[in-house]
């Protein structure tokens, strides 16, 4: 989703920071900066360069700074700390079973059935998943998509794509994400219910990123950066990785860019 944008913001810190006194960023649909296709880790390319910087305009520009960010700043000031996390582990517990048939699809039998005891005790004891108590109890997330699934099984990422609203994706991150959507309890759920779930999660995902909205506003091609680095972070976790540390040193100008990456899993 958009929240990808201010997750990745961290990252490319560093790597903008050298520029920023030449210029600030101008993120209107420009065309393609080169006429060579882009071509990126796992197969990927950016054959829709032109329609997908339109298409980050609006995301960026338009909505997220007109619509978006209003919003998330009253939630993040107005609703207590725990109240914000509970609604975070609420979303986050209707992807358990998810996780463990993708997990097992991978053979990864302990995260697999580790996801069952989460979305078990979480939905009883911890009231729907408002309540993480299965981590407390030492068992971990052990997050799984359809499209790392595919990765695995070499499938190539495919384009990459600038969804309006939803965000960055790939055609093998579309083909998962509707594969993930079959899965229950999603599949029992009406659109509304779905709108509604989402919206949270990403209500509570983006209120964690404030911090990092000047650094992305300071960058000069946030477009190429959140592609480049979404694209490598997709990979990274199709190659077992937490995030992309194998990435250019930028990566490593936040320590917890691993956990602001790890948000666009939930």
């Amino acid at each position: 989703m958009f929240v990808l944008s201010f997750v990745l913001a961290p990252a490319l810190w560093a790597e903008t920071t050298n520029q920023q006194e030449l210029a600030l960023s101008d993120s209107s649909p420009v065309a393609p900066t080169g006429t060579r296709l882009y071509r990126g880790p796992g197969g990927s390319s950016d054959h829709f360069e032109s329609i997908n910087r339109g298409f980050w305009w609006f995301n960026y520009d338009i909505m997220d700074r007109k619509a978006v960010r209003p919003v998330v700043h009253w939630y993040a000031d107005s609703v207590p700390a725990p109240l914000r996390d509970g609604v975070a582990n609420f979303a986050n517990n209707f992807e358990e079973p998810n996780n463990f048939v993708n997990n097992l699809l991978v053979w990864n039998l302990r995260g697999s059935f580790g996801s069952v005891f989460r979305f078990m005790v979480n939905t009883t004891v911890g009231l729907g998943g408002f309540i993480d108590v299965a981590t407390r109890l030492g068992v971990e997330r052990n997050t799984m998509e359809m499209t790392t699934v595919l990765g695995k099984w070499s499938f190539d990422q495919g384009p990459y794509i600038m969804y309006p609203v939803y965000g960055p994706s790939t055609v093998r991150s579309t083909v998962g994400d509707v594969v993930d959507g079959l899965y229950f309890p999603f599949s029992e759920m009406t659109f509304l219910m779905k709108a509604a779930r989402w919206g949270l999660d990403g209500l509570s995902v983006r209120s964690q990123m404030i911090p990092q909205e000047p650094m992305l506003d300071n960058s000069l091609d946030p477009y190429a950066n959140i592609r480049d680095f979404y694209l490598q972070y997709e990979e990274a976790k199709v190659e077992g990785q937490a995030g992309p540390q194998s990435l250019t040193p930028a990566e490593s100008a936040d320590p917890g860019l691993d956990d602001y990456l790890d948000e666009i899993d939930e």
